[in-house]
């Protein structure tokens, strides 16, 4: 049997710590572990999750006395380290705390594969001198003092989370739970992120750049398992060719029923959602990818290009070259 890789994620908990911005994406992340597993991985993995601070005891906003870890001396190569948010108007970084957390930030920068901070957490990266020239986000009221501590930061107002490499920037509370989801689909892929939320009843998922949303995300705000079941089967392999009579099996109903109950729940045909992931699918093609068109068509499942370029063309003013060029 093949052993798990995990990927150590480390929350860095600071005095006067945000729970929610913490317990959030960490729920999420243990819900992965339980779905991952054969989705679109290419590998089993799962996360291990950390929770580490410069002292052993950790005051926040609701009055609870967490125990958390210390700094770790080492980490492993490539883990990933939250920077939660804060409460209050204005961050003091400049307490004891603070420093050493900064510190660490700075003696383990090596071993970091990916930054992410969730609210005021950013600030923390900020002073640690990690976010210049970079974008990032935060809560709306810590844009100004962001753009203070790095003035070389490409600080973005009105955003659900920034991504620039291996830094990821959320606006906070919520919104950590939305990026968190977004790391997940990263890693594991849109039927397993679907999982988590699912679960979570979060099937409104928001993305970087909302209100404009992934058709990942889209159509899977209601609670009818059973539609749930189809849409997630469909996600795993958008480009099979999907029957009807196949997809009723895994509804456990008859095909009627299903067209009726699909179009209730989901707010589209079951013909409209696929053609809807198969384009999705066509985007990553054209953006990861030199293949030909004719080539693209058919590994997403349309019946032929001219198919595809039409049903292009009713979603996009321009064709998928230009698409492909520009990204």
């Amino acid at each position: 049997m093949s052993a798990i890789a995990k990927i150590q994620v480390y929350f860095l908990m600071l005095p006067n710590s945000v729970l929610l911005d913490t317990i959030g994406p960490a729920e999420a992340f243990q819900y992965s572990n339980r779905f991952a597993v054969g989705a679109e991985c290419e590998r089993l993995k799962k996360f291990e999750l950390h929770f580490i601070g410069p002292e052993a005891k950790v005051e926040n906003t609701l009055g609870l006395n967490i125990q958390v870890e210390p700094l770790p001396d080492v980490i492993a190569a490539n883990s990933w380290v939250v920077s939660t948010g804060l409460a209050g108007d204005r961050i003091d970084l400049e307490t004891p705390a603070m420093e050493a957390a900064i510190n660490w930030l700075g003696q383990s920068a090596n071993c970091i594969g990916r930054y992410i901070s969730i609210c005021a957490g950013t600030l923390l990266f900020a002073k640690a001198g990690l976010l210049a020239g970079r974008a990032c986000t935060t809560h709306h009221m810590h844009l100004d003092e962001l753009q203070e501590t790095e003035p070389s930061a490409k600080v973005l107002s009105n955003r659900l989370f920034a991504v620039d490499g291996d830094f990821y920037s959320s606006a906070g509370v919520t919104a950590g739970i939305d990026l968190a989801l977004y790391l997940i689909q990263q890693e594991f892929g849109a039927n397993c992120a679907s999982q988590v939320a699912r679960h979570m009843v979060l099937f409104s998922r928001r993305g970087p750049n909302d209100p404009s949303q992934s058709p990942w995300l889209e159509n899977r705000n209601h609670f009818h398992q059973s539609v749930h079941r189809v849409q997630d089967v469909i996600q795993v392999n958008p480009a099979h060719n999907w029957s009807l009579e196949s997809l009723a099996e895994v509804a456990q109903c008859s095909p009627r029923h299903l067209v009726r109950l699909f179009k209730e729940s989901a707010g589209v045909t079951t013909r409209e959602y696929i053609h809807k992931l198969r384009l999705a699918l066509a985007m990553q093609f054209l953006q990861s990818t030199s293949m030909p068109i004719e080539e693209v068509a058919e590994r997403c499942g349309f019946d032929d290009p001219r198919q595809f370029r039409r049903l292009w063309a009713r979603q996009h003013s321009f064709p998928p070259s230009h698409y492909r060029a520009k990204h």
